[in-house]
């Protein structure tokens, strides 16, 4: 076999491994942009679950948690840190979520779901202050987002308010 041949078969050789390896990182990619919708729609939940969890297993938990929606700016320093806290984790990983639907990285079903829970975050009378202390961390397309959702409605307890969507 002439050297020229052998060149030949190299190239067809290293064109078909490099046509693979492109295959392999378009794998890998689709695996790991799966795995972040995963793992965000998890961290949600957890948060989620959390909290539902606490109020129906802690009495003065779901009393305060009731308080918040009716009573939050006769609350104390103390009670407002405290209310603020609970705002904090789930705000940031709702906002989180948002960046991620935003630049693409969530399904429109996962939105579903999201947009929900945003409206009910919008709804808690704590949620802008907590909001103003971390908006600057956030793009401006997100901030937007958050700042046209409707603040100060009736929908603010989950599980008394929630209806389906049909």
């Amino acid at each position: 076999m002439p050297l020229e041949n052998i060149y030949y078969v190299t190239e067809i050789c290293v064109g078909l491994a490099f046509v693979i390896s492109i295959l392999f990182l378009a794998m890998q990619i689709r695996q790991n942009t799966t795995l972040l919708r995963h793992s965000m729609t998890t961290r949600r939940r957890s948060t989620s679950g959390w909290l539902m969890r606490t109020i129906a297993t802690d009495a003065d938990f779901r009393e305060f948690h009731r308080r918040i929606e009716t009573d939050y700016e006769n609350f104390s320093e103390d009670e407002k840190y405290r209310a603020d806290a609970v705002a904090f984790h789930n705000m940031t990983s709702n906002l989180d979520e948002l960046v991620a639907y935003k630049r693409g990285l969530i399904t429109n079903d996962e939105w579903i779901s999201l947009k929900h829970v945003l409206e009910f975050t919008a709804a808690r009378p704590n949620i802008q202050t907590v909001y103003e202390r971390v908006k600057h961390q956030y793009p401006k397309d997100v901030r937007d987002f958050w700042e046209a959702l409707p603040k100060n409605t009736g929908r603010v307890q989950p599980m008394l308010d929630a209806k389906s969507e049909d």
